[in-house]
């Protein structure tokens, strides 16, 4: 699914306690991305617990909801090929899974 530029900047203004949780954690992030960066793997912090996995992409993708999963494998696509990365944020107590895409090196 491609959004609009104008989608995305207006996202982008709105606060996002799960990019700032992010913030918060993105040495552990970053760490474990280089751990198995040769894997290119998919990173998931999990709130509440506030732990970061490393996962095999195909693995966990093919563990998403059949409604996600398409969309997930398109996105971790264009992630590759863009030399980036994705970190899925998933939040236990609310019900919530987010996914963010983030140049290799960079910190949100």
């Amino acid at each position: 699914m491609v959004k609009s530029r104008s989608v995305k900047l207006k996202r982008a203004t709105r606060k996002d306690p799960y990019l700032d949780a992010l913030g918060k954690v993105w040495p552990h992030v970053a760490r474990a991305y280089d751990d198995f960066k040769d894997e290119k793997p998919i990173i998931v912090y999990e709130l509440p617990r506030r732990m970061v996995y490393a996962y095999p992409a195909i693995d966990y993708i093919n563990d998403l909801t059949e409604r996600t999963r398409e969309q997930t494998r398109q996105l971790y696509k264009q992630a590759m090929a863009a030399d980036e990365f994705m970190v899925f944020v998933r939040d236990t107590k609310n019900r919530v899974l987010r996914s963010y895409v983030f140049p290799i090196g960079e910190k949100p």
